[in-house]
């Protein structure tokens, strides 16, 4: 399936020829002796962005990062994908785990840089709590 047939779609309010031009978009599927990168638009629009994030990544398996990174039970890390928060974790049976980033009551990003989690993540705004899977564990002051 070529790029633009795959970035098509025409259920979207946009489509990728209304951000860039089919001339310009063709070049990336030429022979390799006559083929071209993206143009720079499809680096600088958002409307991309949000085309390529629904049509390329949304319903895919996407490698956001290895195993190694996160060698020790608890270890966590924040990471965003496409302006998706996501928190990539190693929970207390050594398995990984990737939810959002998101509390669940006020939307609040639950961790802001890479840290080792004893027992829960804890949002910083009203202390609701989350165990290693994602689930709500407590909601403090209600």
């Amino acid at each position: 399936m070529v790029l633009t047939q795959l970035l098509f779609d025409s259920d979207m309010k946009t489509n990728i020829y209304d951000v860039i031009s089919k001339e310009k978009l063709d070049v990336v599927s030429n022979p390799i002796e006559k083929a071209h990168g993206l143009p720079n638009e499809c680096y600088l629009h958002g409307e991309y962005t949000q085309i390529e994030r629904k049509k390329i990544f949304e319903d895919r398996w996407v490698v956001i990062g290895v195993a190694n990174s996160i060698p020790n039970p608890g270890d966590a890390k924040p990471f965003d994908l496409l302006g998706i928060p996501l928190i990539i974790i190693r929970d207390k049976k050594n398995k990984i785990r990737v939810f959002h980033n998101v509390c669940s009551h006020r939307g609040y990003k639950i961790l802001q840089k890479s840290c080792n989690i004893k027992n829960v993540l804890r949002c910083p705004y009203h202390s609701w709590s989350y165990d290693f899977s994602g689930a709500l564990v407590a909601t403090p002051h209600l």
